[in-house]
């Protein structure tokens, strides 16, 4: 499939990626991973110090793992290194989406809010 990284690393050639094994690995580990990290910022009594370790790891988790599924140039994964947070969080929950065999149709669907009542519901 291709995916197009425009918006978020400015590369306007949509890359080819494959729904390997190994890239649904890749995007299977990535959701345990935020689910885990999640799970650990919402429990009570956490050390301050394995919290700040979890955070750096996810953060480190998320770029490579946008690095390796893009098979991303030195250049272009420098690109990913800029990106905030909340662009990063986007782009591996869209590429694990798109690995997973969804559209990007049906991606912005999921990440839309309704506008309307009529949508709401």
């Amino acid at each position: 499939m291709k995916i197009n990284v425009n918006e978020e690393l400015g590369i306007k050639k949509p890359i080819e990626v494959r729904a390997t094994n190994l890239n649904m690995e890749r995007s299977l580990q990535m959701q345990l991973d935020l689910a885990k990290a999640g799970d650990v910022a919402e429990g009570e009594d956490v050390d301050v110090i394995a919290t700040l370790q979890q955070s750096l790891d996810i953060v480190r988790k998320m770029t490579q793992f946008i690095k390796n599924i893009l098979k991303l140039s030195d250049v272009q994964s420098e690109k990913v290194d800029d990106l905030n947070q909340e662009e990063t969080a986007m782009l591996v929950n869209r590429l694990c989406l798109r690995i997973m065999g969804n559209s990007d149709e049906e991606i912005k669907e999921l990440f839309t809010e309704p506008t309307s009542e009529a949508e709401k519901k």
